[in-house]
C-alpha cells in the first residue's frame, strides 16, 4: 500500500512539472487545476485496483491456512554411523509432509524408504542431505541403510503412520 502511494506522489510530482516545463515555465492554473484532478483520477484508480489486491491476498491467505490445518510439516535431524541411525522409530500422522535431515559421523549411509520412494543421497562422514515426502498411507514401513551390507547388518528403522 506504501508503494502505491509512492508511486502516485512521484506521478503527481513528474506530471506537475512536466506541465510546467510544456507551458515554457508560465503557470497555468486552469491546466494545473487538470492535471491535480488527472492525478486524483488516477491515484483513486490505483487505491481500488490496490484494496482489490488486497481482498484477493486476504483471501488466499484463508485458503493457506486451511491447507496448513490439514497438513503438517514434520522434519526429523538424524545422524547415521556404521550400522546405525540415531533415531530408530519416527511417528507422523498420515498425510504429513516429512523431511529428514541425514548427517554422517561416520561412514557411507543413506535414508531409504521404499513405501514411498522416498531416499536421500548417499553421504559420506561429515556430510549432509535431505529427503521430504508425503505420509500418504498409514502403517508401519522400514527405512534403511542401502549402502552394501548395511541394512542386513541392522541399520534400519520404523516409520510409523498413523
Amino acid at each position: 500500500m506504501k508503494t502505491i502511494v509512492i508511486v502516485s506522489l512521484i506521478i503527481v510530482v513528474f506530471g506537475g512539472g512536466y506541465a510546467l516545463f510544456q507551458n515554457g515555465a508560465e503557470i497555468d492554473h486552469n491546466n494545473t487545476d487538470s492535471v491535480l484532478k488527472e492525478s486524483d483520477d488516477v491515484a483513486n484508480i490505483e487505491e481500488n485496483t490496490a484494496t482489490e489486491t488486497e481482498v484477493s491476498s486476504e483471501e488466499n491467505e484463508v485458503d493457506d491456512v486451511n491447507e496448513t490445518e490439514t497438513q503438517n510439516v514434520r522434519e526429523f535431524t538424524m545422524d547415521s554411523f556404521l550400522f546405525g541411525y540415531s533415531m530408530e522409530e519416527i511417528k507422523v500422522t498420515q498425510g504429513d509432509t516429512v523431511t529428514i535431515n541425514l548427517t554422517s559421523s561416520e561412514g557411507l549411509h543413506d535414508w531409504v524408504v521404499d513405501e514411498f520412494e522416498a531416499a536421500t543421497e548417499k553421504i559420506s562422514a561429515g556430510g549432509n542431505t535431505s529427503v521430504t515426502f508425503v505420509a500418504d498411507k498409514a502403517g508401519t514401513f522400514e527405512f534403511y541403510c542401502s549402502v552394501g551390507s548395511h541394512r542386513a547388518q541392522g541399520m534400519v528403522g520404523k516409520l510409523i503412520v498413523e
